[in-house]
């Protein structure tokens, strides 16, 4: 398996999971908040979106999210709760779908573009080549989808359907 092979696999199989985790929920379960200052189902899938964001930079490829979007999704932006502004879960997951394809796409036709050097400033962020950056972002996006198993059963017992 090569590396663009491996990073398809990755994103593949986070992008089934994606859809998993949120299958029936409502934009309101999606922002529903775990004790403490964990973030919501909302916040991670912006987040995942925001680093597929960047992995589409880095390839020189069309990015997907507005700036306000990436405002919201940032790392240290404010928490995402159910009286604050945010994108809908229908919005994020299509935006997901649409980075999943368009990086999927790259990878199956330009494996060797893995080698290539991510533009100035995004190399300065994350590494000097997209295989670096992408190295860095497909971790952090799987950390991200370790998350949502929570917080699908946070929404599942606001209605009822989860533990009791």
């Amino acid at each position: 398996m090569n590396q663009a092979e491996i990073f398809s696999y990755i994103l593949q199989r986070n992008q089934d999971l994606i859809a998993k985790a949120t299958d029936g929920l409502s934009q309101t379960e999606s922002v529903l908040q775990l004790p403490g200052e964990s973030n919501c189902m909302n916040w991670v899938l912006g987040h995942i979106a925001l680093y597929r964001n960047e992995m589409l930079a880095s390839i020189r490829q069309k990015e997907q999210m507005s700036a306000a979007e990436v405002k919201l999704y940032s790392v240290n932006s404010k928490p995402i709760t159910i009286a604050s502004k945010s994108s809908s879960l229908e919005r994020l997951l299509k935006l997901l779908v649409q980075e999943f394809e368009a990086l999927s796409k790259w990878l199956e036709s330009n494996p060797e573009g893995l080698q290539q050097k991510t533009p100035h400033d995004i190399a300065r962020r994350r590494g000097a080549t997209v295989v670096e950056q992408f190295t860095i972002l497909c971790w952090h996006e799987t950390h991200h989808v370790g998350e949502l198993n929570a917080l699908r059963e946070l929404a599942l017992v606001s209605l009822g359907k989860g533990w009791k």
